[in-house]
């Protein structure tokens, strides 16, 4: 019951941001979606599910698994730090730390281990286990929450990729300010009728948010000059990039922002 009258005021809610590209203005209660692993991406997800699945729960969210996710990279884009939690290296254990949290939290982030993934590019994504996959989906539909997943997740209700990125206000020297980064977002998955389809998004835009490409446009914001164009797509078998989180930790952590 308490999952059907979040999906109605969900629905309610105009589309902003991230939502504008995602089937039905935004993430529908008590599903997940996964991740090519660009972290902006997933920060942008997890903003736009904080302001309508997690409105009436305080804004909550939890990451698990993603200890190069950085405080401020959640702040700026938009999330409440007074209201997020960090479990950075749950270790084999992770599926027991994934259905806590989202049973007590609405919005969950997720960083599959590597054994998860696969090694290398041509091995693919690894299969979640089953009884994961059914433990976390009940758990998911009870609470209404939402799993955001940084790689392949099975039966993921929404997949986002991003295939095309260009980072605006460099000088072809290497030199200037970087202004907002234009991407093309690929969308699919079950929520989106089984087609995928692609939106232009600035993620983020010149003012910090997200916003549909053209919304923020100025003729030097979208001239081609002082763009800088980077590779996008996650690796193939849905690995998260980056490095240690700037501090040394090794072990099993949990960090608690606010």
């Amino acid at each position: 019951m308490w999952a059907m009258q979040t999906v109605d005021q969900a629905n309610r809610a105009e589309p902003r941001g991230l939502g504008t590209a995602l089937p039905g203005g935004g993430l529908r209660p008590g599903t997940a979606a996964g991740t090519c692993g660009d972290l902006p991406l997933l920060l942008a997800l997890a903003a736009e599910a904080a302001g309508t699945v997690g409105a009436d729960r305080g804004g909550a969210w939890a990451v698990v698994g993603l200890p190069q996710l950085g405080a401020l990279a959640a702040a700026d884009a938009g999330l409440d730090l007074g209201a997020g939690m960090w479990v950075d290296r749950p270790g084999r254990r992770w599926p027991e730390v994934v259905a806590t949290a989202v049973e007590a939290v609405p919005v969950v982030l997720l960083g599959l281990p590597a054994g998860v993934r696969g090694v290398g590019r041509a091995a693919g994504p690894a299969t979640v286990p089953d009884r994961t996959v059914r433990r976390v989906g009940a758990l998911l539909r009870r609470s209404g929450s939402v799993l955001l997943v940084a790689g392949h997740w099975p039966g993921a209700e929404v997949r986002l990729r991003v295939s095309r990125a260009v980072w605006q206000g460099v000088d072809g020297e290497g030199y200037g300010l970087l202004r907002g980064r234009r991407t093309r977002v690929a969308v699919g998955g079950r929520g989106a009728g089984g087609m995928e389809h692609a939106v232009d998004l600035w993620l983020p835009g010149p003012q910090g948010a997200v916003e549909p490409y053209g919304a923020a446009g100025s003729a030097e914001s979208e001239a081609v000059r002082g763009s800088v164009l980077l590779p996008s797509d996650g690796p193939a078998d849905g690995s998260v990039s980056g490095t240690d989180d700037g501090e040394g930790r090794r072990r099993g952590s949990l960090r608690v922002v606010g």
